[in-house]
């Protein structure tokens, strides 16, 4: 079993944490043909999103919600969704809000302050406005009550979070992403207690590396 994609990228980092917390490791490989663009990764992601995970027997399934899934119901190690229905639902509410609002608007925020692949005013501003509702949400859910997420132990809703966070915190700190967590007394909490447990120490530590690359890259962009 392995992983298509980047150690860089919070949906990548969302099933690594999965793997992780039912306690196995997944080596993450770059995309076949060695680009998300070539024909070799077209073929085996609709999208060509990473990350792509192929199993032994070389079947593939793309989307990060997906594969948590299937790595839940395939690999030994603890559930990812807590026993109670209610508490179930809570986690499936807070991944998909990362999914939908977080993720959508740092998505749009990514390429234009801090990869410059693009320059439209209307789109930041339509980024930043996402990840601001999402944020509201989830902080509107009561997150930082409970130990994690959605209760007492790890599970699919922190696999979502965490790499969103973490991503949100290093555009903070070196590209002038705004005060994410001012105003989100319950999310800052939640944040301020996982950010240095192993998990999150490690997912930040792993995504740091995105630094010196994306500054590598605005240095050599003509003036």
């Amino acid at each position: 079993m392995k992983l298509y994609g980047f150690i860089l990228s919070p949906f990548v980092q969302r099933v690594l944490i999965a793997a992780r917390l039912k306690g196995h490791e997944i080596p993450v490989v770059p995309p076949p043909g060695g680009s998300i663009h070539s024909a070799e990764f077209a073929a085996i992601s609709p999208m060509r999103r990473i990350p792509v995970l192929e199993d032994e027997d070389g079947w593939h399934l793309a989307e990060s919600a997906p594969i948590i899934a299937y790595l839940d119901d395939a690999l030994s190690g603890p559930p990812l969704l807590p026993a109670d229905p209610r508490a179930r639902a809570l986690a499936r509410m807070i991944a998909g809000l990362v999914d939908t609002e977080i993720a959508a608007g740092l998505r749009h925020f990514m390429r234009q302050t801090v990869f410059c692949l693009c320059s439209d005013t209307g789109q930041l501003d339509y980024g930043r406005e996402q990840l601001a509702l999402g944020l509201d949400a989830i902080e509107r859910i009561g997150i930082g009550q409970d130990e994690w997420a959605a209760g007492d132990v790890p599970g699919i809703a922190d696999a979502a979070l965490i790499p969103l966070l973490a991503l949100a915190g290093i555009i903070e700190t070196h590209f002038d992403g705004g005060a994410l967590m001012a105003g989100r007394p319950g999310l800052a909490a939640y944040w301020a207690r996982v950010r240095d447990t192993a998990i999150g120490r490690r997912t930040r530590e792993e995504m740091g590396g995105i630094v010196p690359i994306v500054m590598g890259r605005r240095a050599a962009q003509p003036a």
